[in-house]
């Protein structure tokens, strides 16, 4: 561990403390329920409406629906241990290379960025959950509430800003909540 500047840290055990043990719970609740459960329950129905359309022609008209609106609680759910994980995309063979220095810069700037995003992404879903609950929007077969997508949206923006401003306050003053996780480099070598 060190911080933003390399300065190496102590070497005792860093204590993650008390939010970053309930966020990470939290996550990885999120995305074993998505795959353990959700992500199943999908692939059913699929199975189910695609054997009903090619064996009787007669699909189930709800099945598309409900896949659409699943996959997107599986993303929703995801994307925040992804992120915890520090299991985002990036050029791997560049970053490995880079001195701790450069490795923290880049680690604040895409947090900053990402934060950004999200804040943005979030501001526009809350309009949309307003809208959906104002409206009593509902989807068109199953009448799944609009807002509860809506919500999820905003629970996964939620967390995501706080993962990443967590990073950035955690990798200047030198003790990620969420470090990464130790890689080979040995393979990116020549």
């Amino acid at each position: 561990m060190s911080d933003l500047f390399g300065a190496p840290a102590e070497k005792k055990e860093i204590s993650t403390g008390y939010l970053a043990d309930v966020l990470r719970r939290l996550t990885e609740f999120f995305a074993k329920f998505g795959a353990w459960v959700i992500l199943p329950l999908a692939s059913f129905i699929i199975l189910i409406d695609v054997g009903l359309r090619y064996l009787f022609n007669s699909p189930l008209i709800w099945g598309l629906e409900f896949t659409r609106v699943m996959l997107i609680f599986i993303f929703m759910m995801a994307i925040p241990e992804t992120t915890r994980r520090h299991g985002h995309i990036r050029m791997e063979l560049l970053f490995s290379r880079f001195s701790t220095i450069g490795r923290n810069l880049v680690t604040v700037l895409y947090s900053l960025i990402a934060s950004g995003v999200f804040i943005l992404f979030g501001i526009r879903e809350f309009d949309e959950f307003i809208f959906a609950i104002s409206r009593g929007r509902e989807t068109e077969y199953l009448s799944i509430p609009l807002w509860t997508l809506n919500a999820a949206k905003l629970i996964s923006c939620f967390l995501l800003v706080l993962f990443f401003v967590m990073r950035i306050v955690g990798v200047i003053i030198g003790r990620d909540p969420f470090p990464e996780p130790e890689r080979e480099t040995a393979m990116w070598e020549d």
